[in-house]
C-alpha cells in the first residue's frame, strides 16, 4: 500500500540524498534541475520565507516518487495575502532557480500523481497549485485529465515559454549546413578574422584554470563587463547570486555535471559559456563575453566552438532553455514549450482571488491595448 510522508525541514530533505536521484533515474521526467544537488542548493540559498512542502510516496520500504514543492504567501497586504503552493525550484522572473520543473514519478506514475493531489485537497491550507515551467513533453499532462475528474478538483493548462534546443549531429559538417548560408559565411569570416589577429584560439574548460573557483571568478567578470559598460547591474551584481552560481558550480563538477567552457585569444579568456552536462544533455544556462572582442561576435564563436565539443563528446541535445530570443534561432528551428498549470481550491475566498486576479489581469491588458488605439 502506498502512502504520503511529507519533508518539512531542510535537514530532513538534505537526508533524501541518497534516495532522490534513484527514484529520478526512473522518472520520465528526468532533468538537471530536478536533481537533489540542484534542488538543495537552490533551498540553501532562497528559501527563506517560503515553507519547504517535499512530499514522498513510500511503496513499503521504497520511495518510488517525489513531489519537490514548496508553499509561498504572495499579496500586498494582510488581509489580501493568500497561500500557494508551487514547485520548489521555480523562478518565476528571477535569474536563480530552475528552467524546468515537475514531479519525478519513479513508478506507479498515475497511483502516485493521484496521491499527491489528493494528499493536498486533504492538507487544503492553501488557495492554489501552481505547476509552472513543466516541460510539455512530461508524463504529468497525460495524467492529468482522468484524475482530476476523479478527485472533482477542476485545473487549467496553459502553453507557456518556448525553449529551443538543438539536435546534435554526428558531425560538424552536417551541422553547419543546416545553418543558414549568410550566417555560416559570417561565422567563418569571424572565426578566421580571430586566428589572423591571435596565434591561439581555443576552447578551454573550467579544469584548465586550476579551480573551480578561479575559473568561476573569471566567469562573473566576462559576464559583468557588458552590462557595466550600459551601467545595468547584471546577474551577478549581488554576493547571494553569486554564491548560488558557485555552489552549483563546485558540486556539479563533483559529479561530473559541470561544462563551464571559455573562448581563449592568446591564453586571454574573452567569452565563456555556463552550461551543464546531464544524461547525454547539455543544458545552456548562461553566457559572457568581453565587449572589446565583439567585432568577432565571439558569443556565436563560442556557440559554435561548444557545440563541436558536444559533438566530440556524443552529447544528443544541447538545450538552449527558455527564452524566445532572436540569437537562438540562427542556430535552431526546433523548440518544445512548457506548461503552466493551475488548480484552485474549492474554497469561496480561494475563488474570489482567482476571479480577483483575472480582473486585474484583463484591466492591465485593456490598459496596453488603449494606448495602442486597438480599442475606445
Amino acid at each position: 500500500m502506498l502512502n504520503v510522508k511529507e519533508v518539512n525541514t531542510f535537514h530532513d530533505f538534505l537526508e533524501l540524498e541518497h534516495v532522490w536521484n534513484k527514484v529520478l533515474a526512473k522518472s520520465k521526467d528526468n532533468n538537471i534541475f530536478l536533481t537533489w544537488e540542484y534542488l538543495s542548493i537552490y533551498w540553501k540559498h532562497f528559501g527563506k520565507g517560503k515553507r519547504l512542502r517535499v512530499l514522498c510516496i513510500e511503496d513499503k520500504d521504497d520511495t518510488i516518487a517525489i513531489a519537490p514543492l514548496r508553499q509561498s504567501r504572495y499579496g500586498f497586504s494582510t488581509p489580501l495575502n493568500y497561500e500557494v503552493i508551487e514547485p520548489l525550484g521555480y523562478r518565476g522572473l528571477m535569474s536563480e532557480g530552475g528552467d524546468y520543473t515537475g514531479l519525478i514519478l519513479g513508478e506507479k506514475e498515475n497511483e502516485c500523481l493521484h496521491l499527491i493531489l489528493n494528499y493536498l485537497i486533504e492538507h487544503d491550507n492553501w488557495d492554489f497549485i501552481y505547476m509552472y515551467d513543466v516541460p510539455e513533453t512530461s508524463i504529468i499532462p497525460d495524467l492529468l485529465p482522468k484524475i482530476s475528474k476523479k478527485l472533482s478538483i477542476t485545473h487549467e493548462t496553459k502553453k507557456g515559454v518556448i525553449c529551443p534546443f538543438i539536435s546534435i549531429p554526428s558531425s560538424m559538417d552536417i551541422f553547419l549546413k543546416e545553418l543558414n548560408s549568410k550566417f555560416r559565411k559570417n561565422l567563418r569570416r569571424c572565426m578566421k578574422n580571430l586566428e589572423k589577429d591571435y596565434q591561439r584560439v581555443e576552447l578551454k574548460r573550467y579544469d584548465e584554470f586550476g579551480s573551480v573557483e578561479e575559473a568561476m571568478k573569471i566567469y562573473f567578470e566576462l559576464h559583468q563587463k557588458r552590462w557595466k559598460l550600459k551601467h545595468m547591474p547584471g546577474v551577478f551584481s549581488t554576493q547571494e547570486v553569486r554564491d548560488f552560481y558557485r555552489d552549483v558550480a563546485k558540486l556539479f563538477a563533483e559529479n561530473g555535471w559541470l561544462a563551464l567552457y571559455f573562448l581563449t585569444a592568446n591564453d586571454e579568456s574573452i567569452a565563456v559559456q555556463y552550461c551543464f552536462e546531464y544524461e547525454q544533455k547539455t543544458y545552456y544556462a548562461l553566457s559572457g563575453f568581453d565587449p572589446d572582442y565583439s567585432r568577432y561576435s565571439i558569443g556565436n564563436l563560442i556557440m559554435a566552438k561548444v557545440i563541436e565539443e558536444c559533438i566530440a563528446r556524443k552529447i544528443k541535445e544541447y538545450d538552449l532553455l527558455k527564452g524566445s530570443e532572436q540569437y537562438k534561432f540562427y542556430w535552431t528551428s526546433k523548440y518544445r514549450r512548457n506548461l503552466n498549470i493551475k488548480f484552485v481550491n474549492k474554497r469561496i475566498t480561494s475563488n474570489l482571488y482567482n476571479q480577483g486576479m483575472k480582473a486585474l489581469k484583463q484591466a492591465q491588458v485593456d490598459k496596453i491595448l488603449g494606448r495602442l488605439g486597438m480599442f475606445s
